[in-house]
């Protein structure tokens, strides 16, 4: 099912192949929920699907690369072929972003066909849960231009996702909020790129 796609939405899946200059955009200078989406911005979203500029955005300032064992907690249900991951501090609070590539699984290629030979790019960002997750929410709606596609309850996760594509990019973007409290919130982005 194609979905509609709000203008800025449908601008950010097209220009997901052209990465924006590091410099162009500046995060709010207060701790919160603003600050926390636009770092999900900068980071994710305006680099996909070019995992290199994640990994040279994660080469500024304070990330630490995540190697090892330690990588491992970071795999996708679908192992990624190509998984970094990098933990950094922002006002005093603990993040960790992480960037894969990989190819469809059997289950994605029989749900979306049209995105069988296609190679998936993402980009994820472990927040701390403190932030109000109503405030993180309007902060997402704000940026995508819209209100959820769907909301559904993943174990013990409530999950907001947006979907969109076009003929040759598939993307979702998903927040997923601890239902009854807990240490972590993720916000996701994921695009399929046809081959």
């Amino acid at each position: 099912m194609r979905l509609p796609v709000t203008r800025h939405f449908f601008l950010l899946v097209v220009m997901l192949t052209f990465a924006s200059p590091l410099y162009a955009q500046e995060l709010p200078p207060e701790k919160g929920p603003v600050r926390t989406v636009k770092m999900f911005d900068i980071f994710c979203l305006s680099q996909l699907p070019e995992l290199d500029h994640i990994a040279k955005f994660a080469g500024f300032g304070e990330f630490a690369e995540i190697t090892g064992k330690e990588l491992e907690r970071y795999q996708p249900e679908v192992r990624a072929d190509e998984l970094r991951a990098w933990r950094f501090h922002d006002f005093g609070a603990e993040f960790i972003l992480t960037a894969a590539k990989s190819k469809p699984d059997e289950s994605f290629k029989k749900e979306v066909p049209k995105f069988a030979k296609s190679t998936s790019f993402a980009c994820s960002l472990l927040i701390p849960a403190t932030d109000p997750q109503a405030m993180v929410l309007k902060a997402l709606v704000k940026l995508l231009g819209r209100d959820p596609d769907e909301i559904s309850i993943q174990g013990p996760m409530r999950v907001h996702g947006w979907s969109g594509q076009n003929d040759k990019i598939l993307s979702h973007v998903h927040y997923f909020a601890p239902v009854k409290g807990g240490p972590t919130s993720v916000l996701s982005a994921r695009t399929f790129v046809k081959d």
